[in-house]
């Protein structure tokens, strides 16, 4: 390396010399090895933006740790008034974790700041040995759900900090809490986060003690890359399965991580992982799956009359990153009790329903899963006289998104199915031109017209169902505009379908997933804790 060294342009060489220092003042704990590469643009005008490339080998579980120390030695130089360098910059930009490190030494163009010339430091694990198998983030994702697992069995919190961290959990109790742990694939030995640093133990700590006052309870299971959290586990294929049914107007996240950016989850030891795994599997829309993750996260128990029953603090997923000297513990996302125990609430009430049905005075059908109108979704169309436009919209406390179209809940019912099969799907929809008066349909309209309403409505109501009065009635449909007629006829079909099509449980899931979808906001990320 010594010509290498010599190679290294004079303007270069005091950032150099302050980054082989921090590198030996690292060494004591995350033992650096030597270079493997050292590659150096020798000419003092050259334009290359790395001037100097170094790269060196740390074990896994000490990259990172190794990359923030230097990182922050470098700055605290620089903030003291050293010139060697502008700044120090760590990851790349469409990865903060990568385990390099960029010195900015100056700009080509001073005033556009463009052109950057760096020395590049890039930290590699060692041909073999502990941890050279394995990320860096797996391994402390790993050891976090260790730390966290000794936590609970412990009973209290972990009392350490730097300098006694090994005192405090020793090899023997990280060999046992990772077989609490469901790694998957991926093979983090007791040796890999025994061999981590104290600084990192000392984090470790911190996030378990603070994860086990966030979460409570008593006894769980951690899974990081294996169960539930595999790569083609319950969580993952169930976002799949509803990203690829979805629409545009769903608002479902680009991916899993904007969607759930939960690093691992804890699973109560009060549940078997493989009923929450069947319950998973059967969610079809986004709406209901995210409902599904509310009930397993909240604390309160939330009785239902849905055909799932979810059990509450059973499943918590927690999002890592990197902690000082102190950590926060927040849920994101978080649950609005009274809209669960609403949403879990939701019946089709047949009885209310036709309560509210009219005969002749208004085109409206409200379908009712509470008492009345104002607990319904009111089906007509919106298209006024000319064209055909229907559709639902939510009414009562929850109702700021508005309407749903006759389309759009179809397509929900079959998402729905696709996973958790129904009895039968909702009738296509009517056509507007089929309801005009001069359709070559108009009879067929007209007979279907007459037969639903004297199935729906109520004695009373205008609408006559003795066999002598079927004439007058049929006359006093045609007597109605289109609109009228298509808003009539789809909102009654759909009555019939939630009525005769499904069984009891059937229409009660289909109201909730109306309900789920037409009442939640654009936002459509699940609830979990971020610990920072």
């Amino acid at each position: 390396m010594a010509n290498k060294v010599d190679e290294i342009a004079a303007r270069n060489l005091p950032a150099f010399e302050a980054l082989m220092a921090a590198l030996g003042d690292a060494k004591e704990d995350n033992s650096p090895t030597l270079f493997s590469k050292l590659d150096v643009e020798d000419k003092e005008d050259s334009n290359k933006k790395v001037q100097i490339a170094i790269k060196i080998h740390v074990p896994q579980a000490a990259r990172i740790s190794t990359r923030d120390f230097v990182a922050d030695y470098l700055e605290k130089r620089l903030d003291a008034g050293e010139t060697f360098a502008l700044y120090v910059t760590t990851g790349t930009p469409s990865n903060s974790n990568k385990e390099q490190l960029d010195v900015i030494l100056r700009y080509n163009d001073p005033v556009k700041q463009t052109g950057a010339q760096v020395i590049r430091l890039e930290i590699k694990p060692p041909g073999g040995g502990s941890g050279g198998g394995a990320k860096a983030t797996t391994i402390q994702e790993v050891a976090q759900c260790v730390y966290a697992s000794i936590r609970y069995k412990k009973g209290k919190d972990l009392s350490c900090h730097t300098k006694t961290a090994d005192e405090c959990v020793k090899i023997t109790d990280i060999e046992d809490a990772l077989k609490n742990v469901n790694q998957g694939p991926d093979n983090v030995t007791a040796q890999d986060i025994d061999g981590m640093t104290a600084e990192w133990k000392e984090t470790l700590i911190l996030g378990a003690n603070t994860i086990a006052k966030g979460v409570g309870g008593n006894g769980w299971k951690f899974l990081r890359g294996g169960g539930l959290d595999a790569k083609g586990g319950a969580i993952s294929e169930a976002f799949k399965r509803v990203k690829k049914a979805s629409t545009p107007e769903d608002n479902v996240p680009a991916n899993e991580d904007k969607w759930n950016p939960a690093d691992i989850w804890m699973v109560s030891n009060d549940v078997k992982e493989s009923d929450l795994k069947s319950l998973l599997d059967i969610e079809g829309t986004i709406g209901c799956l995210n409902n599904f993750l509310d009930l397993a996260f909240s604390e309160q128990r939330v009785n239902t009359k849905s055909e799932k029953v979810v059990p509450n603090r059973s499943l918590v997923g927690i999002s890592l990153k990197k902690l000082g000297p102190t950590a926060k513990f927040k849920i994101m996302n978080e649950p609005d009790v009274a809209y669960i125990k609403k949403a879990e609430n939701i019946v089709f009430n047949k009885a209310a329903t036709l309560s509210e049905l009219t005969s002749f005075s208004a085109m409206d059908v409200y379908l009712c899963y509470g008492p009345g109108r104002f607990n319904s979704f009111q089906a007509r169309n919106f298209g006024g006289t000319s064209k055909g436009q229907w559709q639902l919209e939510l009414k009562g406390q929850y109702a700021a998104q508005g309407k749903i179209k006759g389309n759009v809940m179809r397509e929900l019912m079959e998402k729905v199915h696709s996973s958790n099969s129904f009895r039968s799907l909702p009738p296509d929809e009517v056509d507007f031109d089929d309801c005009k008066i001069n359709s070559r349909n108009i009879n067929t309209i007209v007979d279907d017209l007459y037969i639903l309403m004297k199935k729906y409505i109520k004695t009373g109501k205008g609408f006559s169902k003795v066999k002598k009065d079927e004439s007058k009635m049929k006359s006093d449909i045609r007597e109605k505009d289109a609109s009228w007629r298509f808003s009539k006829i789809n909102g009654l079909k759909l009555l019939e379908w939630l009525d005769t099509g499904l069984t009891k449980g059937q229409a009660n899931r289909a109201m909730k997933e109306m309900f789920l979808y037409a009442s939640s906001q654009t936002e459509k990320s699940s609830v979990h804790y971020k610990l920072s």
